[in-house]
């Protein structure tokens, strides 16, 4: 296996970047394509660790309800350069970089293109990630960035197919599946 952590930013990726906003500037809400959610657990039924990396605090609560670690990469000095966070992966993880792959799609994402042999974007993004980027996904950003990733890495030979009970297994342990019965 070549690919060990998969790292997604969310906004633009996971969604279609859109945010509903109420009239204090809280956001309301996102919206999320739920074969995406499928394809992440597929991921990590084949043996990658998946992690969402967000300058978004918003997003926590989602990631946590379908059991996936989150990181919000707007530090206390509000940097948001989510390079900083390689090291940590690396040794929370114990995997080194060279088995880590990252999905991306705009500025603030950019320190992780010039660190990262593996690293892709939706086809929405700026030209100047898409220049940097490994590959350049057909999907926009909601619209199933994560399945055609999953199928890409599939047919490259970066990870083995996931067995379908197991990811049944993890779709089961979800807070969020728990919630829908």
């Amino acid at each position: 296996m070549q690919v060990e952590l998969l790292i997604l930013d969310v906004d633009g990726v996971m969604t279609d970047g859109t945010k509903v906003y109420d009239e204090s500037h809280n956001v309301l809400s996102k919206s999320y394509l739920c074969k995406d959610f499928t394809a992440i657990k597929r991921f990590i039924a084949s043996g990658v660790s998946v992690v969402m990396l967000s300058g978004d605090i918003f997003n926590k609560t989602m990631a946590e309800k379908r059991n996936i670690d989150f990181y919000c990469s707007r530090g206390k000095d509000l940097s948001l350069d989510k390079s900083r966070f390689l090291e940590l992966f690396e040794e929370k993880y114990n995997i080194k970089k060279e088995k880590m792959a990252f999905v991306g799609d705009d500025y603030f994402d950019l320190s992780m293109f010039e660190s990262l042999k593996y690293t892709y974007c939706p086809s929405d993004a700026p030209v100047t990630i898409k220049n940097l980027a490994n590959h350049v996904l057909i999907s926009p950003g909601g619209r199933g960035v994560v399945v055609e990733l999953y199928d890409y890495f599939l047919e490259k030979r970066l990870i083995q197919d996931a067995p379908p009970e197991s990811v049944a297994e993890l779709d089961k342990k979800e807070q969020s599946s728990k919630e829908m019965s």
